[in-house]
């Protein structure tokens, strides 16, 4: 233990708990950091509505159950929000349609078949906070599994890991030396010392003897009172450090912006100095929501529209994005009418800035009112079927 008497170890130990200190700060942060951009993603998504395009004019209740109550206890807010996170996190999940509802799935097991479907068992539901297993074994053809490989996210996450883990491993060296206490011997010039022994006769002691009697004093379980000599003090040493605001401030910085690229996020809209929204918020769908809203499009395309339908009658399921973005009808109304006047209809229009549909007989109907119909036509207007 008294190693650190005479070889000035304070600073090493203050340096080393400041490192650990920073390094617990910057795995605190990019956790906030990775469950920020996961959320930024996760919301963007939700707020959107998923459209199954098809030959009905209707919204079906699939439409409702994706969009509204994917279940009995879950929002669809909340469902997606979750699910989303749960494919971002670990770049899958797992949805268990069952009765016409949607179920995400906390835990299962599947074979690695490759060349036929493969089988999932030992499912666990979580709802709205409580878990449920089933025992029924489910075909691939039967689940909704969502699949997200991003090679920058997953080497993020792995790299939060280590770092985890190192500062863990300083953790357990610095308990390991705080266990037990430091002590600080000042002998100032003296090479050796002259105690008085109890016959009253005078002994020569070094240094190193000195500090083992210091020692022995400093073991000893009994109530003891030590005196200094003459230019001789004893110190405990406090290993307290934190690291300090302004490189914090820098750090959060670095990693905020790490995190962001990470993510296929603009730096812009993840600090929030946005300039010019418009291309911020295009940016941001286009690279970081996009992506993840295709493996949606694609995943619930393949469960509920199937091949044949897809094929011969081009139905297919799509998270509508253009929902997410905000639209200010003022700033947008000459482009709005130029929608107008190539054929979208009045509730086409409405939809797309969030406004309620009308679903009447106008705002059904489609009028053409720029030139650019097919040569010989002379209609004016065209009513939706």
């Amino acid at each position: 233990m008294f190693d650190f008497l005479f070889q000035k170890k304070n600073k090493e130990m203050q340096s080393m708990a400041e490192i650990i200190t920073l390094d617990l700060e910057k795995l605190n942060l990019s956790k906030l950091a990775i469950e920020k951009a996961v959320m930024m993603i996760a919301r963007a998504i939700a707020k959107s509505d998923i459209i199954v395009q098809t030959d009905s004019k209707q919204k079906s209740s699939i439409e409702y159950r994706l969009n509204v109550m994917p279940n009995d206890h879950e929002c669809g807010t909340y469902f997606w929000t979750r699910i989303i996170r749960e494919l971002l996190w670990t770049q899958e999940a797992l949805i268990i349609p069952m009765n016409g509802k949607y179920y995400k799935a906390s835990a299962w097991q599947v074979s690695n078949s490759v060349l036929s479907e493969r089988i999932y068992s030992n499912i666990t539901l979580e709802c709205a906070g409580e878990q449920y297993g089933l025992y029924k074994k489910f075909m691939s053809s039967e689940v909704i599994h969502l699949r997200y490989d991003n090679a920058k996210i997953r080497v993020y996450l792995e790299s939060v890991v280590n770092q985890y883990n190192n500062t863990l491993n300083a953790i357990n060296y610095m308990i390991r030396l705080s266990n037990q206490p430091k002590f600080k011997l000042k002998l100032g010039t003296a090479q050796s010392f002259r105690e008085k022994q109890a016959d009253g006769t005078d002994k020569i002691v070094t240094k190193d003897m000195y500090a083992e009697k210091i020692k022995r004093l400093l073991e000893s379980e009994d109530l003891t009172v030590m005196t200094e000599s003459e230019g001789v003090s004893l110190e405990n040493i406090q290993i307290n450090a934190s690291a300090k605001a302004e490189e914090l401030a820098k750090v959060a910085l670095a990693i905020n912006n790490e995190a962001a690229n990470a993510f296929d996020i603009p730096e812009a809209v993840f600090n929030g100095n946005i300039t010019e929204q418009s291309d911020a918020t295009n940016e941001f769908i286009t690279y970081a929501v996009g992506p993840v809203a295709e493996v949606i499009n694609d995943t619930l395309t393949a469960y509920i529209v199937g091949e044949d339908d897809y094929s011969r009658k081009n139905e297919k399921v799509m998270v509508w994005l253009a929902r997410f973005k905000h639209v200010d009808v003022v700033d947008s109304a000459v482009n709005l009418d130029k929608l107008r006047g190539i054929g979208f209809s009045y509730d086409e229009i409405r939809a797309m800035v969030g406004y309620p549909l009308l679903n009447t007989e106008f705002s059904n109907a489609r009028a053409l009112t720029k030139n650019y119909g097919e040569e010989g036509d002379n209609g004016t207007s065209i009513k939706s079927d």
